[in-house]
């Protein structure tokens, strides 16, 4: 098949099985929606309400609220995987089932730091704390400059210590808590996990990022910057004598990649990539392992567990041959390694690897993906559009209590039919590594879902 046909193929596969999953589901993906929404709205009014008395306390709760998004995320598309059969396509002796990727404290875990790091880089971390701001000018009649930015903002230029230890504190004490998690199983442990590592990830993001540019601010007042900058100088100086003005060149052709190149690509691109990593991870390690091997063309009768990099870490350890030492200061350090470091191997690596296995996908079905995506937000574009038309110009007055009211208009429809998107995307990324594994088993290209009788 050409690549165009390709192309063409996912697209039309994309969509239809997105509408016909979307219809089929959208009764209970919308009252899954709706319970979101009401948390996050009843969050944002209790975080207005404390946000004067103490600003770590307006962090939880604001920490709370998404959790109360990412939440639904996690349960629709568990919904619509289970709807496609994504974990059916799996075959059955080598369906052995995770627990972890059964349990949604594990998925909320594993999740929240891609889920953050979107909101944080798009921009929704931002509308969400000046949605906040709005709600405590409303609540106390006065229009003040103070959003709880602006106070973790201050606290890491005024009081930096202070904000180092509130970090390193949540860390030490989220990661006591997971362990003890790991070892009871109790699910409320699961929950405060869950609650710490949103609570630390806010604070890292509005407070962090002041704390490295006041780093930054007193790197660049060093004098060996500024002997830096006037070697740069020298050297642009003795380029601009040439007759092709290369520092001039050099200039534009940077400022052309920033100011249009990167933002496209940012956005229309990188945005739809990652949520589809997110997706990955949702629907369990046991499934990209699988995907994995189909990717590398290496027969499931040879798995085994801990040979890839979606395994558990204690179960890769074991695969290497890597035992624990028996001396107690050796078996100490061992501990202490995997209460340190073992986070980053348990939460962030899984993102990476699921980002690498979705780049793998392929150039033309990516380029299909993206291709839809860009669709769905371009007619959620337009919705918003209309019914902004429709509503017409208001003050202030009206649009505090009915601009809520108005953005679930948008998202009730448009929200649900990403997430739809989102799995069907991914169950055609195991359609296409099974059809590289086995080329001489290959589903047919247009391998829709049926409509349930």
């Amino acid at each position: 098949m050409n690549p165009l046909s390709q192309l063409w193929t996912d697209i039309r596969i994309l969509i239809v099985d997105t509408i016909k999953v979307w219809w089929r589901l959208f009764p209970q993906l919308a009252v899954i929606f709706l319970l979101g929404w009401l948390g996050f709205q009843v969050s944002l009014k209790f975080a207005a309400f404390v946000e004067g008395q103490n600003v770590w306390l307006t962090i939880a709760i604001f920490s709370f609220g998404f959790l109360t998004k990412l939440v639904p995320i996690v349960l629709m598309l568990r919904l619509v995987g289970r709807e496609l059969g994504i974990r059916e396509m799996i075959p059955e002796e080598d369906n052995a089932q995770d627990d972890r990727d059964n349990s949604i404290t594990h998925l909320l875990a594993v999740t929240l730091l891609p889920f953050m790091g979107i909101y944080a880089a798009f921009g929704q971390l931002n509308d969400a704390a000046n949605e906040l701001w709005i709600n405590q000018m409303v609540r106390n009649s006065a229009i003040g400059t103070d959003t709880v930015i602006n106070h973790l903002g201050n606290i890491a230029r005024d009081q930096p210590l202070l904000m180092l230890a509130v970090v390193v504190g949540t860390y030490v004490v989220r990661r006591g808590v997971d362990l003890l998690h790991d070892k009871t199983g109790w699910r409320v442990l699961g929950i405060g996990v869950a609650l710490l590592e949103a609570f630390f990830m806010l604070v890292v993001v509005f407070g962090g990022v002041r704390l490295i540019q006041t780093i930054i601010n007193w790197v660049m007042s060093r004098a060996f910057v500024g002997w830096l900058a006037t070697a740069r100088d020298t050297i642009r100086d003795v380029l601009a004598l040439l007759p092709f003005r290369v520092p001039e060149l050099i200039d534009q052709v940077v400022r052309f990649y920033l100011d249009n190149v990167w933002p496209s690509f940012w956005e229309v691109v990188s945005q739809p990539i990652i949520w589809l990593a997110v997706a990955a991870l949702v629907y369990g390690t046991h499934v990209m392992s699988v995907a994995e091997l189909w990717r590398s063309r290496k027969p499931l009768a040879n798995r085994l567990r801990g040979a890839t990099a979606f395994d558990d870490r204690s179960d890769r350890r074991r695969f290497r041959g890597i035992k624990p030492p028996s001396a107690p200061v050796q078996r100490a350090m061992v501990e202490f390694k995997e209460a340190v470091l073992g986070d980053i191997d348990d939460k962030y690596l899984p993102t990476i690897n699921s980002v690498r296995l979705i780049l793998r996908a392929g150039v033309i079905f990516l380029g299909a993906y993206v291709i839809v995506y860009a669709i769905h937000q371009i007619l959620d574009n337009y919705l918003r559009l209309l019914v902004k038309g429709v509503v017409g110009g208001h003050d202030i007055d009206f649009w505090v209590p009915f601009d809520p009211l108005l953005d679930l208009i948008y998202t009730l429809p448009f929200e649900p039919l990403r997430i739809c998107l989102l799995a069907v995307a991914f169950r055609r990324c195991l359609e296409l590594f099974r059809a590289r594994a086995h080329p001489a088993d290959r589903l047919p290209a247009a391998a829709l879902v049926q409509v349930a009788a």
